[in-house]
């Protein structure tokens, strides 16, 4: 596992280095993690946005992917959030383009206060 995520972290700054745009969803469920993701896209425009939803929401999707560990939606619900600074904070109960609207906006408005804003 974890050298599949040093290898994707890789990837992204190779992939923006090259002028593309990306859009990246990721669990981050370890502080390493976003350390080396921080210094990774230092020198890039990075939105860093948290998506939280409620547990009883969290818990039915898992049940119904079917693909998940039993459980594992309350753990993450627990510790995918702490100590992160996010530009902007949108709800996973919302419509996905309300939810798009916002970060479009933040993204426009070049207003960044976020961990990786400072990177």
């Amino acid at each position: 596992r974890e050298a599949v995520f040093d290898g994707f972290h890789a990837s992204l700054p190779a992939y923006a280095g090259a002028g593309n745009h990306l859009i990246v969803e990721h669990i981050l469920d370890n502080a390493k993690w976003r350390a080396d993701l921080k210094h990774l896209l230092a020198g890039f425009d990075v939105v860093f946005v948290g998506v939280q939803c409620d547990l009883r929401t969290l818990i039915d999707r898992e049940r119904k992917r079917g693909d998940r560990m039993i459980g594992s939606a309350a753990q993450d619900a627990q510790i995918v959030h702490q100590g992160c600074q996010y530009d902007l904070t949108v709800s996973g109960q919302n419509s996905a383009v309300d939810n798009a609207r916002a970060i479009l906006d933040l993204v426009h408005s070049d207003r960044r206060v976020s961990e990786f804003a400072s990177a």
